[in-house]
């Protein structure tokens, strides 16, 4: 018998296609599809509720594993501002390429047929999915639009009563500030000022006296 190299068990086997029927190649199996099924339960979850969320790219480029096309892909659907939640996963597994891999996949492991079309995604599911996302975009846009009219309302109002205290300041200290540099009646300035007035007033009279004789 010839070498023969199974994936999903990750090794060599040189017992040949009979690998496949043995105890340890079936128990690796069923650990796999278990694994990998848990991943698309949580994404059908999402065919009557898709969820959209800002892009976030430490959360939104994530990609996983598909054991039947033996390719990695992209877990979620985004344009860089937006994304769909396991929108990639569902897309990958409603096409018809992966529908012949996942036929493949389990005739050549000897998979039990009842679970195969759990991973898969129908036409009608696949349409009715785009429907709603469809909508759940719509929601968020809607959402989007109302937080920033709210923000920038509240800057609006932030700006008014900054306006508004910086008036208030300006009302008080201004009058303070001009009384503090007018000289008040009891200044030395001041009497100085009425004492030369007066002697200008007095020397003024004389020469009227002087005038007059």
């Amino acid at each position: 018998m010839g070498a023969f190299y199974c994936a999903v068990c990750r090794q060599t086997d040189f017992s040949g296609k009979g690998h496949i029927y043995g105890k340890s190649h079936q128990s690796r199996l069923k650990v796999v599809l278990v694994k990998f099924l848990d991943k698309v339960r949580e994404a059908r979850r999402t065919l009557k509720c898709p969820q959209v969320e800002k892009f976030d790219a430490s959360q939104h480029e994530a990609k996983f594993w598909c054991y039947c096309c033996e390719v990695e892909v992209q877990k979620h659907v985004t344009d860089g501002r937006v994304a769909v939640l396991h929108g990639g996963l569902l897309e990958h597994m409603s096409t018809q390429e992966h529908r012949k891999n996942t036929n493949a996949f389990w005739w050549r492991n000897k998979a039990d047929h009842k679970h195969k079309e759990k991973f898969i995604i129908t036409e009608q599911e696949t349409d009715r999915f785009k429907e709603e996302v469809a909508k759940a975009l719509g929601q968020y846009e809607e959402k989007e639009d109302t937080l920033i009219k709210e923000q920038a309302a509240l800057i609006r109002s932030q700006e008014q009563h900054r306006l508004e205290v910086l008036q208030a300041l300006i009302e008080v200290c201004v009058p303070a500030v001009k009384q503090h540099l007018v000289p008040s009646c009891s200044s030395p300035l001041n009497r100085s000022s009425r004492t030369s007035s007066r002697r200008l007033a007095r020397v003024q009279c004389r020469r009227d006296v002087f005038t007059v004789n």
